[in-house]
């Protein structure tokens, strides 16, 4: 297949082409809505529905360039791998610290808190499967420490703009830091898992918080952003560990085979 060659061929090109598209559709997808001046209800589902349809993209992606949906992680867990990963308790501890240092905004409708959890969702379906679905694996060709150090980078330059809002040079410096380490914890774990399962359940729920917490960009916002920040590197440090051996093994098993 001439599309698998290509991305096997120039799996950089690839995986940015991969990661431009998702940014592009969700850019899309919330530039409109403003532009008509819709209501911020129907500016999430409209958005919503661009994200729906940028997943829909991808699986034609995903079928066209000769991978699958479970080397894309659409599968359970593998085992053994739970422990690997700390049970995951960094990632939910960040989100504790967020509430319990943040507080829940007391500006959010009914109304609002469902239609913000469908498009949490969508988001968290949508990075995913392009960023470390899509991306990481078009990187895989160089090996998974080159795919999960360069797809995290991808993913912390694309989520730049996100930050260009007004906020502080500090809390500017420290988002920065945080999306980086955020696609590079998870590159990680999905290197260890092989699932996104987890990885879009926890993408949504983040960014669910960040939608529902008091909008502080002050000290405690920075405190937040700082003890996340510390907590994610310091994950990323210690499983960092089990990837290296995972790709020696792997390595080493393609090696044995070959010979035989």
């Amino acid at each position: 297949m001439m599309k698998e060659r290509f991305r096997k061929r120039h799996p950089y090109i690839c995986a940015i082409g991969a990661a431009f598209l998702c940014t592009f559709m969700t850019g899309l997808g919330t530039a409109i809505p403003q532009i008509l001046n819709l209501q911020i209800e129907m500016q999430l589902i409209v958005t919503t529905i661009f994200l729906i349809f940028s997943v829909f993209i991808s699986l034609f992606i995903i079928n066209k360039t000769g991978l699958s949906l479970i080397e894309c992680g659409f599968r359970l867990q593998k085992r053994n791998t739970l422990k690997k990963v700390m049970h995951y308790i960094p990632l939910v501890l960040i989100e504790v610290i967020a509430i319990l240092l943040l507080g829940f905004s007391a500006e959010i409708t009914v109304k609002q808190y469902i239609v913000l959890l469908l498009f949490v969702i969508a988001v968290g379906f949508n990075e995913e499967i392009y960023f470390r679905g899509i991306a990481y694996n078009f990187l895989l060709v160089k090996g998974s420490k080159t795919a999960i150090i360069f797809s995290s980078i991808i993913f912390g330059v694309l989520h730049l703009a996100n930050a260009l809002n007004g906020k502080s040079l500090v809390y500017l410096i420290l988002q920065m830091i945080f999306a980086f380490l955020v696609g590079f914890v998870l590159a990680e774990i999905v290197s260890i898992t092989k699932s996104l399962w987890f990885l879009i359940i926890w993408h949504a729920l983040h960014d669910y918080i960040a939608s529902i917490t008091c909008e502080d960009w002050g000290i405690k916002a920075i405190i937040t952003l700082a003890l996340q920040v510390c907590i994610l590197l310091i994950y990323a440090i210690v499983i960092w560990k089990t990837c290296k051996k995972l790709e020696t093994d792997n390595l080493r098993s393609d090696n044995l085979e070959t010979i035989s």
